[in-house]
């Protein structure tokens, strides 16, 4: 998602765009791309409910980076419940020297997070005992596909010798494909089906537990491969858990690194829904039609630069698209609708 400086207006909330946005939304760690950096961040408060992030602030006032810190290697001390303090090797930051994510507040700590974990716990304890035994079985070399029974005595057949004698008195044969010969009631031949992944319901199985580890974290189930996509389901989830985790994440950055009191950070959860061309075009001719989009914006919608034509930036409305502050200048007002 976009992440979007905003300044508060008297016409309502403006996107301002500077240098501090553009390091914000493409390169907030020098290290590596705006993606990764927050894949980071919420990698870390999904599994562990906390990501640290430390920021390199110049003589000037001015952020330099925002380095990431190892989750492993950050704890929390001194915890009250009015203050902590973030303890990173030997170095200690208080709370408005360093961006603290928690996701899953604590029932005691409410600034400390505590994840998925202890929610999918059990259920990937079961998901990888149901690996450990899809895998056992495929390396078992007890799947024979042909059993056979005889009228021997258990002790000849139980001799390795006697038993490959008996079957090759039976299954020799000089070609390929030749029907055997046996005496009736001495051996009954009959193809048996192995034990396979699904007689011991592993399949369903794992199908059942990414469906609740998928669950546990909000995410729809056809993300994980089961069942298939829904459009409305997946732009549910945007709604829902994804745009839960960006307010923690814009609400951080605005409390740790802005000083301005107009100013915050937005993430914009639109530019990851799914539309349909159609959808997405009756969309913008409506908002275009009734002056709430400017064609040039419009434009935007579908990804093209604007265009520098007359009237492309004006907002316009039906009427022969007469600009707006005109409308009372219609002859048809002025003159008594004649």
């Amino acid at each position: 998602m976009t992440l979007h400086l905003m300044q508060n207006s008297e016409n309502g909330d403006i996107r301002v765009k500077n240098n501090l946005s553009k390091k914000m939304d493409i390169y907030p760690y020098s290290m590596t791309s705006r993606k990764t950096f927050i894949h980071k961040i919420v990698k870390d408060m999904c599994i562990g409910g906390n990501s640290y992030v430390l920021p390199d602030i110049n003589a000037d006032g001015f952020i330099n980076d925002l380095i990431p810190l190892p989750r492993a290697h950050c704890f929390l001390r001194n915890k009250t419940l009015t203050h902590y303090q973030v303890q990173y090797g030997s170095q200690i930051f208080e709370p408005d020297e360093i961006l603290h994510f928690a996701l899953n507040p604590d029932e005691i700590y409410p600034y400390e997070g505590r994840g998925f974990t202890p929610m999918i716990k059990d259920a990937v304890a079961t998901y990888i005992q149901a690996n450990a035994t899809k895998k056992a079985f495929l390396k078992s070399k007890w799947k024979p596909s042909l059993i056979i029974s005889t009228a021997s005595d258990a002790e000849e057949i139980a001799d390795p010798e006697q038993r490959e004698k008996l079957l090759e008195s039976y299954t020799s044969t000089t070609e390929e494909g030749a029907p055997w010969i046996i005496p009736a009631g001495e051996i009954d031949i009959k193809t048996i089906q192995p034990l396979t992944l699904n007689d011991l319901a592993v399949p369903d199985s794992l199908k059942l537990d990414a469906q609740l580890i998928a669950s546990g974290f909000g995410v729809p189930a056809f993300l994980v491969g089961v069942g298939a996509f829904n459009k409305d389901e997946f732009n549910n989830f945007i709604s829902g858990p994804i745009l839960s985790i960006a307010m923690i994440i814009q609400q951080v950055l605005t409390k740790g690194t802005l000083i301005s009191p107009d100013l915050y950070w937005r993430f914009n959860p639109r530019s990851l829904k799914q539309y349909s061309l159609g959808e997405l075009t009756t969309f913008v001719k409506e908002m275009v039609n009734s002056a709430m989009l400017s064609r040039n914006e419009g434009r935007n919608e579908f990804g093209y630069s604007p265009s520098d034509a007359p009237g492309m930036n004006d907002f316009s409305t039906l009427e022969n698209y007469i600009p707006v502050e005109m409308l009372g200048k219609q002859n048809k007002l002025e003159n008594g609708g004649e």
